[in-house]
């Protein structure tokens, strides 16, 4: 019985993580991707004291974080700007020791923004996010963060050939892939065929729902991913670990939840009630 993990982004401007994993745990869950976004999870003035005492609540409630993620809005590993990756990277380093000061396995990596109406060359979108992961690893190594590097329609590398092209040249067990079935059902690629593609390096799976029309991370029944398909995927490649609800939703708990009820008969935990 496959596991499933709930990443918190749609709680990043109504509850504290702390507070988040408290509610969340009332409905049996008990494995989290966190998002470091202020209020929920701030990066900025979160003192050793506020670290320690968000890492007693997951403990508090037996729970674990699977995975910490951070928006790219504010940041881009793969900017054509040195100065901008270089901030990129500096921003990156706070974010790995507060995975690991947290005692989080993988640290989820947009691998930069392209603009769709202009994007540049893939060999420089490779060159820059080159630099920028080289200059991660050691740091990521010696924290025991691992960077799991995810397919993001508008990134350096949308779909699961370039992704597994680029995270295998680095030959690290440092270095994996986060795989997105509702980003790689958005640009025509099967999610099912992205798994098997890129089984040996898959580290963290999220699921949601879209259409090929707007990329949106709707709860499951919403849109029209193959998540069956993708479901028996995950089966197929053997792969371990829970996974990841990304919910984007003004109510979040019925989202989450009636994306839950929906998947339940494709291998995944029941449905507990809060109580």
């Amino acid at each position: 019985m496959r596991e499933i993990s709930i990443n918190t982004y749609s709680y990043i401007w109504s509850q504290s993580a702390a507070d988040c994993i408290r509610r969340l745990s009332d409905f049996g869950y008990r494995h989290f991707e966190l998002m470091i976004h202020p209020p929920h999870l701030p990066l900025d003035d979160f003192s050793p004291a506020a670290r320690r005492e968000l890492r007693a609540a997951v403990e508090a409630v037996g729970a674990r974080i699977s995975s910490i993620n951070m928006p790219s809005l504010d940041q881009n590993l793969a900017s054509p700007f040195k100065r901008a990756r270089a901030f990129s990277v500096a921003m990156f380093f706070d974010a790995l020791d507060l995975a690991a000061d947290l005692g989080v396995p993988w640290f989820v990596t947009v691998p930069g923004r392209m603009s769709p109406l202009f994007p540049p060359a893939p060999a420089d979108r490779k060159a820059w996010m080159t630099e920028s992961i080289e200059a991660l690893l050691p740091h990521a190594e010696a924290r025991g963060v691992g960077l799991a590097v995810e397919n993001i329609p508008f990134a350096a590398f949308p779909d699961a050939a370039s992704l597994g092209d680029f995270v295998r040249g680095f030959r690290s067990s440092s270095l994996g892939v986060c795989y997105d079935a509702a980003n790689a059902h958005f640009i025509g690629e099967s999610p099912a065929e992205g798994v098997a593609r890129l089984s040996d390096l898959l580290r963290v799976a999220h699921l949601s729902d879209t259409t090929r029309a707007v990329w949106r991370h709707d709860r499951i029944g919403l849109g029209d991913v193959p998540v069956a398909e993708f479901a028996r995927a995950l089966d197929d490649v053997g792969f371990d670990g829970p996974c990841t609800l990304e919910i984007i939703d003004s109510d979040p708990d019925a989202a989450i939840l009636a994306s839950h009820r929906t998947i339940a008969g494709l291998g995944f935990q029941p449905v507990r009630q809060a109580g």
